[in-house]
């Protein structure tokens, strides 16, 4: 981790912020300008990069790094491979009429995106190691898993299972996904090809059968979805196994992003993430294969809301999870790069310049890091766009001004409104109005129990319980209280619940304690043990997009 550098004595010739600089794009795919000369070295990397670290999963809020990472890990490795989703047709599996039967009477089909996810990461890795690019070199690299294991009769089914593929470990993720889902489709099409016609034809024909004839017909479907191709899996991954210890050295990366667009069809996106996360954990056994996947933190909050159950425990499989979260030093390391190598483009100083070379002045008492950092999340995006927005501020000018800073600070608060709204969108819909809620109080920080008298809350309330807010929790909260026995406690426990979660609110749960936040503490807080003398107070990244100023009591 980088040290704070010491001020140093200016240029002799001045510097003047020109039009049109900054210090990147907020999107890692469009910030090859600086993404690769100002990399830095964060230890999530070192850990996403280890065969021997048991991280695969790195997670973090939007702009925290994840993208970049993969991009890096890519650009650095001789041996890697990026697995788009878009690229797999999964919207195939979510249109299968068969399928979608199936679920609709209460099946479960887990153990289909659970061998999806399998399968395709095996015939990735075995398209990697034997570099297969045809035909040809599909079959050349199945002879040589067969030379190395015939002897084997431990490996006969594995064997029998890759066969089938022998000469197509070359073709598309997408052919190889279609495939897979209309061997199901017709093992089941033929189990209960009648009942499927039926259910095709409309009239929500799955909605008039009783209850004994869909439980007869999930365990018709169950026999054909079950889990011996995951058997077979299993022997073949513990044969890539095998064949990795004569590899002598050579390490090989698959890299997942891009899971929160819109790769597949909502009804079935969070259930086949899932998947992937519990599919890792088997190709640990492969000691030259690293798989990462990023993962927004969002999303894996709307994975737990849809799947969660008690075999899917986010502690359980806490060690596959890289934490992405970062340190004063390292947001300074951050900016001092990219500050210098945007100004070495444009002048040809002897000393590379740094934050302290053009934000010379102070915030009030505050110094002018210190001042962008506490109205953010502790991410390097958030710093990005503070700073580039000083910087279009100060067009002309020779360094960033105080008076600048609070200028570019109202539109960066917008932004980050806007940018919480729209990153947890998918988990929290409720979101927009409960800060709509929090800015009505006009006050950076407000008693828990003003937050909860009963008609605003009421009126706030009603919404929620107008339409199912897909999965958020703050409905179930809503439709109780407009049902015997609701509180406006409860509700609002619920709420701030959120609010924390998203970072928006810090809580102080007690007279003499500290503020707590989620991007410097606990992700999540127990909101249930709240009592009437808790505060709150709205981040101060929020207060000129809510139109609020002060200080808090920290």
């Amino acid at each position: 981790m980088a040290k704070h550098k010491e001020k140093a004595s200016r240029p002799s010739n001045p510097l003047v912020v020109r039009p049109g600089m900054s210090i990147g794009s907020i999107s890692a795919e469009r910030d090859d300008e600086f993404l690769f000369e100002c990399f830095v070295d964060h230890p999530a990397v070192a850990a996403c990069k280890s065969v021997r670290s048991p991280g695969m999963v790195i997670a973090g809020r939007t702009g925290a790094g994840k993208t970049a990472v993969i991009r890096y890990i890519e650009d650095t490795s001789n041996n890697s491979i990026v697995i788009d989703p878009s690229d797999m047709a999964l919207n195939y599996v979510s249109n299968s009429d068969v399928l979608r039967f199936i679920q609709s009477i209460g099946g479960d089909i887990d153990l289909l995106f659970l061998a999806l996810w399998k399968h395709v990461l095996c015939i990735e890795f075995i398209r990697l190691r034997y570099k297969v690019t045809d035909e040809a070199k599909s079959r050349t690299a199945f002879s040589k898993l067969v030379d190395n294991f015939r002897l084997d009769q431990r490996k006969r089914k594995s064997l029998n299972y890759l066969r089938e593929w022998e000469g197509r470990f070359w073709i598309t993720m997408d052919e190889n996904i279609k495939e897979i889902t209309q061997r199901y489709e017709g093992k089941l099409a033929a189990e209960l090809g009648a009942e499927v016609q039926k259910f095709k034809a409309g009239g929500q024909y799955e909605k008039r059968l009783s209850n004994e004839r869909k439980s007869e017909l999930v365990a018709r479907a169950k026999k054909i979805i079950n889990s011996d191709q995951l058997s077979d899996l299993g022997g073949v991954i513990e044969m890539l196994s095998d064949q990795a210890k004569d590899d002598y050295g050579e390490k090989y990366f698959i890299l997942i992003d891009r899971l929160d667009e819109r790769w597949v069809d909502v009804s079935i996106r969070f259930k086949l993430i899932r998947a992937l996360i519990e599919s890792l954990k088997a190709f640990r056994k492969i000691n030259n294969l690293k798989i990462v996947v990023a993962l927004r933190a969002d999303i894996l909050e709307r994975v737990v809301q849809e799947t969660g159950d008690l075999t899917f425990q986010r502690e359980k499989l806490e060690e596959f999870f890289v934490r992405l979260r970062w340190t004063r030093g390292q947001l300074r390391d951050f900016v001092d790069k990219r500050l210098a190598l945007t100004f070495r483009r444009q002048y040809s100083s002897s000393r590379p310049v740094c934050f302290d070379d053009i934000f010379t002045n102070k915030v009030g008492t505050s110094d002018p890091f210190e001042y962008i950092l506490e109205r953010t999340l502790m991410r390097p995006r958030d710093v990005l766009v503070f700073v580039n927005e000083c910087l279009n501020q100060s067009e002309g000018n020779t360094n960033i001004t105080a008076g600048a800073i609070r200028k570019a600070e109202g539109e960066y608060s917008r932004i980050r409104r806007q940018a919480i709204e729209e990153e947890w969108q998918s988990a929290f819909p409720s979101l927009p109005r409960l800060l709509d809620y929090l800015q009505s109080f006009k006050s950076v920080t407000i008693e828990f129990k003003d937050l909860c008298e009963k008609d605003p809350v009421m009126e706030l309330a009603l919404p929620f319980t107008e339409k199912r807010w897909n999965y958020d929790p703050i409905y179930e909260e809503a439709t109780k209280l407009y049902s015997v026995g609701g509180d406006p406690i409860d509700f609002m426990k619920e709420a701030l619940g959120i609010l924390y979660r998203v970072g928006a609110i810090g809580i102080k749960p007690a007279p003499g304690e500290r503020y707590y936040f989620s991007h410097r503490d606990d992700p999540v807080y127990n909101t249930a043990v709240l009592d009437v003398k808790a505060r709150i107070t709205i981040h101060m990244m929020l207060h000129r997009a809510l139109g609020i100023e002060g200080r808090r009591d920290l």
